[in-house]
C-alpha cells in the first residue's frame, strides 16, 4: 500500500485533448515541458493560457494529474463542444515515481510568493516552498498525507505533479465522453498498438460536438497517424 491508495484512491487523473492522444499512445507517456520541447514540439503544441503560468511559476518540468475526476476545466471544454479525453493512471503507478500534491491550481491561482508578497501560509496541509516555486506544495511523505487527510473527500481540486512525467502503464484506462470520440480513440490506439482500455461516460455538463471542432480534430488525427514525426499544427483548444 501507498499514500495514495491508503486513502482509497485508485487512479490519477489526466485531461488532454482527444488530438493529442496519437503523441501520447505512441510514446506511452505524459511528459513534462522540456521534454516535449527535446521531442521537436513548438511552444504552440503547450496550452496558450497556463503553460507560460507553469513554467513561471517553478512547475514546468512536472507531468500534471488530478484526483479530480470532473474539473471544471475539462467541463468548459465540453461545454464548448471541443473533443476532450481523461487518462486513468492507476494510483500504484504514481506512488512508484516521485511526485508532490498542491492544492492550489498552479496554473491560475494569483496568490503567490514573489516579489514583496508572502504567499499563501506554508503547513502541513498547505504545503511548503521548494526551490523558486511560488506556489507551496507537499513533497514530504508526512505533508502529503496531511494535505490527503484534510482535501481528499473535499470540493478542493488537489493536483498531482510527477516529476519529468509518467510512464504510463499497459492498465491505463482513456475515458471518452461519446460514443464517437470513444470510437476515434479506438481507432488511434490501433493505429499505434496501444492496448490500453476504453470507457466512456457521461460528463458532469453538457456536451455537443462542435462540427468545426471535430473536423479539425479528425483531419489532426488522420495526419498525426500517417506522419509520425509530424508535430502538430498548433490547433488551439485553449480560447473555446
Amino acid at each position: 500500500m501507498g499514500i495514495l491508495t491508503d486513502h482509497k484512491i485508485d487512479a490519477i487523473n489526466h485531461y488532454a485533448p482527444l488530438h493529442y492522444l496519437p503523441f501520447i499512445a505512441r510514446s506511452g507517456k505524459l511528459l513534462g515541458k522540456p521534454a516535449l520541447k527535446d521531442q521537436g514540439f513548438a511552444a504552440t503544441h503547450l496550452r496558450s493560457m497556463s503553460s507560460a503560468h507553469d513554467i513561471a511559476r517553478g512547475f514546468g518540468e512536472y507531468g500534471f494529474l488530478t484526483l479530480d475526476r470532473q474539473p471544471r476545466i475539462l467541463a468548459a471544454k465540453l461545454k464548448a463542444g471541443f473533443p476532450h479525453i481523461g487518462i486513468l493512471v492507476p494510483a500504484k503507478t504514481i506512488e512508484g515515481t516521485v511526485f508532490s500534491l498542491c492544492r492550489y491550481n498552479v496554473a491560475m491561482t494569483r496568490y503567490l510568493r514573489r516579489g514583496n508578497k508572502s504567499g499563501f501560509e506554508e503547513s502541513s496541509t498547505n504545503g511548503r516552498y521548494y526551490e523558486t516555486k511560488q506556489i507551496p506544495i507537499a513533497r514530504e511523505d508526512n505533508d502529503k498525507i496531511s494535505m490527503l487527510n484534510a482535501f481528499a473527500d473535499s470540493d478542493t481540486m488537489i493536483e498531482v505533479l510527477v516529476e519529468g512525467g509518467v510512464d504510463l502503464p499497459p492498465d491505463t484506462t482513456i475515458v471518452c465522453y461519446s460514443d464517437e470520440d470513444s470510437e476515434l480513440a479506438a481507432h488511434i490506439l490501433e493505429a499505434t498498438g496501444m492496448e490500453w482500455a476504453i470507457s466512456t461516460e457521461l460528463p458532469a455538463g453538457p456536451y455537443n460536438r462542435d462540427p468545426h471542432y471535430v473536423k479539425a480534430v479528425s483531419d489532426f488525427v488522420a495526419k498525426a497517424l500517417a506522419e509520425p514525426d509530424w508535430r502538430g499544427n498548433g490547433l488551439e483548444f485553449d480560447r473555446v
